[in-house]
Parts: C-alpha cells; structure tokens; sequence
C-alpha cells in the first residue's frame, strides 16, 4: 500500500508538503498546504493506490483539495483525477499541449496551463515550465523563494532522466528542457518517482543534463 511522509523533516522549506508514495506503476502524488490543498499529480487510480484514505492518514479532508496539477497525461500520473472528480470539483490543471489526450474526459474542471503561467499555492508561486521530451506538455515547477523545483516526469535524482522512446517522446525536445532547467536554482527537488532530494538539487539536474546529452 502507499506509504505518506510528511517532507518537513527532512527540509524546513517544506513546510506544508507531504508525499504520498505510490504502489507499482503509480507516480508520487504532492499534497501542498492543509485546508487549500494543491495535489501535484494524482497517481494511477487504481484500488492498490487510493487517495482519500492517505489524506485521511495525512489529515485532512477530499474537500480540502482545491486544486490539482498533473505534471503530464501519462495514466500513472493523471488518472487518480477521476477518482477526485468522482467525489470533489477541484480544478485539474494540464498544459494545453497534453490536453488532447484527456481534456474532454475532464469536463468544467479543466484549466489548460502553459509556458509562464504562475500557480499559486499554500507554500509559494511556481512558475510553469514546458519540459518536453517525455510528452508534449510535460511541465515542471519552480518556486524562485523556497528553490524548490517540482520535476514530474522530467527529471529524476542522480542523473536520470524521462523516458523519451514513445510515441509522444523527443529525445532532442528532453535535452533542451534539461538545459533550461540546469540555469534554475534548485535546492530541493520533487521528482514524479523515485526519492525527493532534500539538498543541492542542482547537481542532480546538471548530471541528468550530462548524461542525456552524451554521444549516441
């Protein structure tokens, strides 16, 4: 069954944000702030992953969901949005580049993002970044004050990187969102699987950079 951390003991400037840690092919899902929850991604859906009972065990209440951001369309990040919607109205933000593959599925909740845009949430403002490579919309957020850095399906811990061989991947696309994302400043990164790093999230992402950009 998932496992839920709250990410404050092991850096400060995470105040505010849990981890819910998926079982299987499910992506982490990000709680942000208590009574005017963000949720970065929603996991796959599925009965070995359920959302309400982890908030539940975090505390708080499906209606305290405001909003719910997906990093991309990918089933194993999106669509535990169903099972949201089944219960609560939040609004589901998607970039408008991956909205093809779900949008008419999302109804009123939808809210399509892009390249600029500002979320604002309990702990601080992100910045939008489009990140393709692993899709079309793939995104990642940043927030300027706290440097933390939201990386979905982007950018993972020690030099990894998105799968870029699918239908929907670009392998040049992956190489040029990972130089953008190298000229950030990171200290904490929030990937969409795997382990958060708590510290000098930077050198994580330069070696991703590296690595991807290697001779084939």
């Amino acid at each position: 069954m998932p496992q839920v951390h709250r990410l404050e003991e092991y850096n400060p400037v995470l105040k505010d944000v849990s981890l819910i840690v998926g079982d299987g092919l499910c992506s982490n899902i990000y709680v942000i702030g208590s009574k005017n929850i963000t949720l970065i991604d929603t996991g796959v859906g599925n009965r070995m992953n359920p959302i309400f009972p982890q908030l539940e065990e975090l505390g708080f209440k499906p209606e305290d969901i405001k909003q719910v951001v997906l990093t991309h369309a990918h089933h194993d990040h999106a669509m535990g949005a169903f099972m949201i919607l089944d219960r609560i109205s939040p609004k589901i933000l998607v970039h408008e580049a991956d909205t093809k593959y779900i949008a008419t599925s999302f109804g009123d909740a939808l809210v399509k993002i892009k390249e600029g845009d500002v979320i604002e949430t309990a702990i601080g403002s992100f910045n939008v970044y489009l990140t393709p490579g692993h899709t079309p919309g793939c995104i990642c957020l940043h927030d300027v004050d706290s440097k933390i850095l939201i990386s979905g399906d982007t950018v993972f811990p020690d030099g990894y990187y998105g799968r870029y061989d699918g239908e929907s991947g670009s392998l040049t696309e992956m190489i040029d969102s990972l130089s953008r994302l190298k000229e950030l400043d990171c200290e904490v990164m929030l990937p969409g699987h795997g382990s958060p790093v708590f510290a000098d999230a930077n050198s994580h992402v330069l070696k991703s950079y590296e690595q991807a950009s290697r001779p084939r």
